[in-house]
């Protein structure tokens, strides 16, 4: 399947605007306030300062490269066996036309695990931060290259820092880490914890550790930077770390833990040289 993020953000921009018109302006402020728990703390989970390495269980159906892979997918079980193996958190698809996924996974996963769940998704509009927080997210992605507007993506991460929202800024290179740079200047929550991504939506091996390393050398040593390549063995995680040693968070592959049929050891041998 052939798609590019360019088309992705117009079909998202259509929808967001058509839940405007369909829900209206006032449904923020109920959406906010009718949130029965807070947000578990994403990004201090992901926060250790022992070194070892930390992970963030994919949970998706779908990828534009790879196409459907897990249409029967059991979120709240997924989630369950991403914590029996030892990650640190959970990371949900949330966009449906391209990842197969939906608010209402992010849910079931989040009903079956106590560890903090990020909703992985295009925000582009301040308008989907309130209604993330509403949906029982724990924190959000941003990725900078969907948001060309700086003046959009402050209001972004303001509105989440509003309502303590925790947020992964996702980076896809050069360009972008110095925009969030920039917008981390006025929006401190963009600079705290960021993720490494070549942009491939998807595709096996994205961000490689070359890719990683050049990405991390851009970022102060108080941003704690996460690579989101989607790794599945302890020798992808070791080769990223070789060429860049401060990247000790790793996305574990969404299509690797949804197609195993005990996910949970796939996570436990990346994991195997931590100490206990």
């Amino acid at each position: 399947m052939t798609v590019n993020l360019a088309e992705i953000i117009e079909q998202v921009r259509v929808r967001n605007e058509a839940m405007k018109r369909a829900l209206g302006p006032n449904d923020e402020g109920r959406l906010v306030a009718g949130r029965p728990d807070t947000p578990r703390g994403f990004t201090a989970a992901l926060s250790s300062s022992t070194g070892t390495t930390q992970l963030l269980g994919e949970i998706k159906r779908a990828t534009p490269a790879a196409g459907v892979f897990a249409e029967d997918l059991d979120p709240s079980w997924l989630a369950r066996e991403i914590e029996v193996g030892g990650a640190a958190a959970v990371s949900v698809s949330t966009e449906r036309p391209h990842f197969g996924g939906s608010v209402e996974d992010l849910q079931s996963a989040r009903a079956g695990t106590r560890l903090p769940v990020l909703r992985r998704d295009f925000i582009i509009d301040p308008y989907q931060v309130p209604r993330s927080y509403g949906a029982g997210v724990d924190a959000i992605d941003v990725v900078v290259k969907a948001v060309p507007d700086d003046a959009t993506l402050h209001r972004i991460f303001d509105s989440a820092e509003r309502l303590r929202l925790d947020v992964l800024t996702e980076v896809f290179d050069e360009e972008d880490a110095l925009r969030a740079l920039e917008i981390g200047k006025d929006s401190p929550s963009a600079l705290r914890l960021v993720g490494l991504c070549d942009g491939d939506l998807g595709a096996p091996g994205a961000s490689s550790p070359e890719t990683a390393a050049r990405l991390a050398a851009i970022f102060p040593e108080t941003t704690a930077l996460v690579h989101l390549g989607g790794v599945s063995t302890r020798e992808e995680v070791e080769a990223v770390r070789a060429a860049a040693p401060r990247i000790t968070r790793f996305a574990v592959s969404g299509m690797a833990l949804a197609t195993s049929d005990d996910p949970a050891a796939i996570l436990r041998a990346i994991l195997r040289d931590n100490p206990a």
